[in-house]
């Protein structure tokens, strides 16, 4: 295991199951020092994650937006791109045309080939 963001469920339906949850790991990607971004479903925000699970960054959208997948690219690989909606049930966004992508600039780059 690299890292545990919580402790373990008890599966259940999905609503009980998500409730137990601290961190919704959805979208990730790695940076050049080994730590991982990930966008956090459930928690509104992309965090940056060290081995072991300590977060040792977040980054939160405007307006109480939702993070669902995110990437490291641009020139030097330093933009953070977040996928970002209001919520993540398919049937709300089918119809909507509410979704965005936001970017940021962090220090370290993406690891390898985006």
């Amino acid at each position: 295991m690299w890292a545990q963001l919580g402790p373990e469920v008890e599966l259940g339906d999905a609503m009980t199951t998500l409730g137990q949850l601290r961190v919704a790991p959805d979208g990730c990607t790695l940076d050049a020092e080994n730590r991982i971004w990930v966008a956090d479903g459930i928690g509104g925000r992309c965090i940056r994650v060290a081995q072991g699970g300590e977060i040792v960054y977040e980054v939160k959208p405007p307006g109480g937006l939702g993070v669902f997948a995110c990437a490291l690219g641009g020139e030097s690989g330093t933009t953070l791109l977040l996928c970002c909606a209001p919520d993540y049930f398919e049937n709300n966004r089918r119809e909507a045309r509410e979704a965005v992508l936001i970017t940021t600039e962090v220090s370290v780059p993406h690891a390898g080939l985006p």
